[in-house]
Parts: C-alpha cells; structure tokens; sequence
C-alpha cells in the first residue's frame, strides 16, 4: 500500500505527460503487493484518479531535452485535400519555460533549439531506427516538412513562444509528428533542460469534427450508436425481469427468472456496456468542442469496457461448461467465474492503459493493440478462448447423443468466436490495412460483435422464449454424472434440469435455439 500510495501520491496537472502515466503504472505494478480485491480495487482506483492524460488532439505536458537529442510529442492523422491550396489542416505549438522568467534563459541562448515536423513519408519519417538516432541536424532539417526555431526570449515570457504550421497534402491521408530537436554540438547529451509544451492539432475539412485524427474520426458515431443499442438492451433485459418476477408470483416459484444468477450476470454485463457507451459518448461530444474532453471520463469508459467483455466471458465460460443449458446454474458458480477472472480484468484493464499513454505512441504508428503490450492482451483473448474451447469439448463428450449436442455444435462455436474478433483484427492490421484505419476497425468489429452476443443472451433467457436452449427454471434432480468444470477445482456434483413437456419448439430458432 505504502508502495502504491508513493507512486500515485505526487501532483497531478489538468494534463499528464505521458511518460510520468507510464512510469506511475510501472512503480505500481514493480511493488509487487496487489495480492487481493481489497489491493486490486485501490489499485484501480488510483489508475482512475492518477490518468488525467489522454490521446487529444490538444496535449499538454513539459519534456526535459537533452543535447543533441530529439523528443516526439505529439502524432495526428491529417485528411487529404485533392483541390486548390490542399490544406488539409493545422497544428499550434506553444512553448513556455517552467519559470516563464528571462533570466532562466539567459542561460539557455547557446542552445540551438527547432521544432520540426515530420510526416510519415520514407524520405521524411518512415518510422524509430538506429539510423534516425544517428542523424546530424542539417539531415534532420532536411528530412523535416517543416521547422522553426526556438526562440528563448519569446519562451521566457509568459505568454511563451507560439508557433503555427499549416498542413497541405493533397494525394493521401498521412501521420505528422511534432518534435523538439536540440541542435547544441557543443552541449553534452547529459545536460538537459525542460520546457513545457502545448500541442493543437486540427482537421479543417472536418466541420464538426475536425478536432479529432483521421482515424479516430468515426469514433464518436460508433458510441452513440453503442449507447441507443445497449439503452434498448438494457431496456430489454429489464423488462425480461419483470415479466419473469410477474410469472414468480403467480407460480409461487421461487426458480424464475429474474431471481436466477445467470440472468442478474447478464443484466450486469448490459449495464457495464451501456455505462461504457455514455462515458465515451459524452467525452467525445466535449472532445469535439475542445479537443480536450474529460480524460478522466475516457478512463472510466475503458475500465467499464473491460469490465463488461469479462462478464460476457464469464457467461460464455459457464456456458461452456454447460450451464443453464444441461445443468442448473447457482449463484457460487457465478461467484467462483468471477473470482476467476477477476485478476485478468486488473491485469487487462492497467495494460491497457500502460498501452494508451506510452510515450511510444507519439513516434510510431502504432495503436494500443499492435504494441507488445497491445499483444499482451490479445495472448489474454487467446488464452479465455482455449479455456472456453476446453470447457465447450468436455461438456459435449458428455451430452454427445443428447438434444442439447446440438447447440453445443453450432451456438457454441459461433458463441466460442467472440474470443477471436480482437486477434483477427489486429492480425490483418498488421498485414492488409492502412495504419489510420487500424483503430476504427478493430473497435468496430469488437464493439459490434459484443453487442451481438449480449443481443442473442438477452434473447436466449427470455421469459416465455419456448425456441431456446437455454433452462432457467424447471424440476432439478441430482445428475449422477460430473459437471465439465473449467479448472480441476470446479469440478463438482451437479444436478440436470428437467422441463415439461408443455415447452413445445415451434418457428424457426432464435439466437442459442434449439432446431
């Protein structure tokens, strides 16, 4: 704790500079004492409150440069303007000193300092290499599209030195980078100074939305369309309790619906996505207005994201096993899954954010997920899917000539392929597609596919669905054979659940129906 509190207790500005986010992560994760909910909630929490810092349009932060050396600070994705000037957009560079006082620079005039800019073009900046390292100043103006030099008595003012660029490019839509480079020859790399920065990047050809990066342009569309969808889902999913708490009443049952532990998981998980979907959706709408938006809202929508992609793992892991299908659920199954997971959702949810704000990602092309971190996560994706596959064969080698065979053939594959979206996706980012869609793609297709799956849960667990698989409620009597468990620790005793045979399957199947 003591650990923790050291590496998120220090001040923390309206924004972040990457780096000190990373760094924070790492003391974190080094000190080695996150053994326990009570640890791993702090431990989110202190995530929560300590990542003020996002991917903005508009980023702040101080850097100390070193001699001779170079600092990225800042990429953004530029459209393309094929017609007349071909601007296709800005970028406002403010530099201050810490102090603001001149006579801080006095000190600071030998120093021959540029800002420059690069875009993503082989003979420009294809890209962090041992070569580039090696560059002198005269190739690096050279290679720059842009450059201006640092002026140190505008910077010692208070209002510091204020730089623009206009961008013009006209064939393709194409990553710039915004960088400090540090000219001194007879400076040592170790003598350093720092300068705080302010970086406003803009598409002008984007209306409403030119604060944001050609890849991220489509984003904010992508939530509100997550947000109705999860609202009507949830809705749903409500309404289905209440139909299945009516039907309690009147059978005096105390099996329905509503009370089940599979379905209150499921209203859970819809919950998760739909606060997920209004925390993204209400910071991209600021976003738009200022290119700033409330970092802190991004992070609680990722932490809600993570949240629910681990219900749904869960649901579709006890599915696995056969519950609620061939076998009764009860509420320490849920629990146990749970608790199972729990550490993959810490772990996932802190990788995550290690991937968002590394400083790595102000210099290359990457996104969060073709990083190693990023690889990390998807080896998690990877490993839920073999366990699910396990579980998927086992239960099937058990009820092998049984009317429940069927789903576990064919929803059961189709369910299993959720676990495979993120890995597909940033397969082909690397192979097939342009870097600036690589973003929208892989959270197009794993959104979307999610909300599918919730779409065919909800519906499978309907009150009154007699086309399904899925056994909420019904006669239970011990089953003589042993429940496929997902570790050897949840194999146990399991009883079967029998239904009458009032439940007729007519129509064609729904989502998880029987044929």
């Amino acid at each position: 704790a003591k650990n923790l509190a050291r590496a998120f207790t220090r001040p923390v500005t309206r924004t972040l500079a990457p780096a000190t986010l990373q760094q924070r992560v790492g003391m974190a994760l080094a000190s080695g004492r996150m053994l326990g909910w009570a640890a791993t909630m702090r431990f989110a929490a202190f995530v929560l409150l300590a990542a003020q810092s996002c991917d903005a349009m508009k980023t702040a932060g101080s850097v100390a440069v070193g001699g001779n050396g170079t600092i990225f600070l800042a990429k953004f994705c530029y459209t393309f303007e094929p017609e007349g000037l071909h601007n296709a957009g800005k970028l406002e560079l403010r530099l201050r000193l810490p102090g603001g006082a001149a006579a801080a620079a006095a000190g600071r005039q030998s120093r021959h300092g540029y800002a420059m800019l690069f875009d993503d073009e082989e003979n420009s900046y294809p890209g962090p290499s041992s070569d580039w390292r090696a560059m002198s100043c005269r190739a690096l103006k050279d290679r720059s599209r842009q450059w201006k030099t640092v002026d140190w008595t505008e910077v010692a003012a208070a209002e510091g030195q204020q730089i623009w660029f206009t961008i013009r490019q006209k064939l393709r839509p194409r990553w710039w980078y915004m960088a400090l480079v540090d000219c001194s020859e007879t400076i040592g790399e170790n003598e350093s100074y720092e300068l705080r920065y302010e970086v406003h990047s803009t598409n002008a050809n984007y209306g409403w939305a030119k604060e944001f990066s050609m890849d991220t342009r489509f984003t904010p569309l992508v939530f509100a369309t997550l947000l109705v969808a999860y609202g009507f889902l949830f809705a749903a999913q409500l309404h289905g309790n209440r139909r299945a708490a009516e039907q309690r009443e009147q059978e005096d049952s105390a099996s329905g619906k509503a009370a089940h532990p599979f379905a209150q998981l499921l209203t859970m998980g819809v919950a998760l996505a739909l606060i997920e979907s209004a925390c993204s959706a209400l910071h991209l709408a600021l976003f738009a207005k200022d290119g700033f938006g409330m970092p802190w809202l991004q992070v609680l929508a990722q932490f809600m994201s993570v949240a629910a992609n681990f219900v749904l793992a869960s649901l579709l892991l006890l599915v696995s096993q056969g519950k609620c299908i061939s076998y009764i659920m009860v509420a320490s199954d849920a629990w146990s899954m749970l608790r199972l997971l729990g550490p993959f959702l810490v772990s996932c949810f802190a990788l995550e954010m290690w991937g968002e704000h590394s400083v790595s990602r102000n210099y290359t092309t990457n996104y969060v997920y073709t990083t190693p971190v990023g690889w990390c996560l998807i080896l998690v994706d990877v490993l839920l899917l073999c366990m699910y596959a396990s579980g998927l064969r086992r239960t099937y080698s058990v009820e092998r000539g049984c009317e429940h065979a069927v789903f576990y053939r064919t929803w059961g594959i189709l369910y299993g392929a959720w676990f495979m979206v993120l890995p597909v996706t940033a397969l082909l980012a690397q192979i097939v597609l342009a870097p600036y869609v690589w973003l929208i793609v892989s959270l197009g297709s794993k959104k979307g596919v999610t909300a599918l799956l919730y779409l065919a849960l909800v519906v499978g667990v309907w009150p009154g669905n007699t086309r399904t698989y899925f056994k909420l409620e019904g006669e239970v009597v011990e089953s003589r054979q042993r429940l496929p468990g997902l570790l050897g620790s949840f194999l146990r005793r399991a009883p079967e659940v029998h239904h009458s045979a009032s439940r007729k399957k007519v129509g064609l199947p729904l989502p998880g129906a029987a044929r």
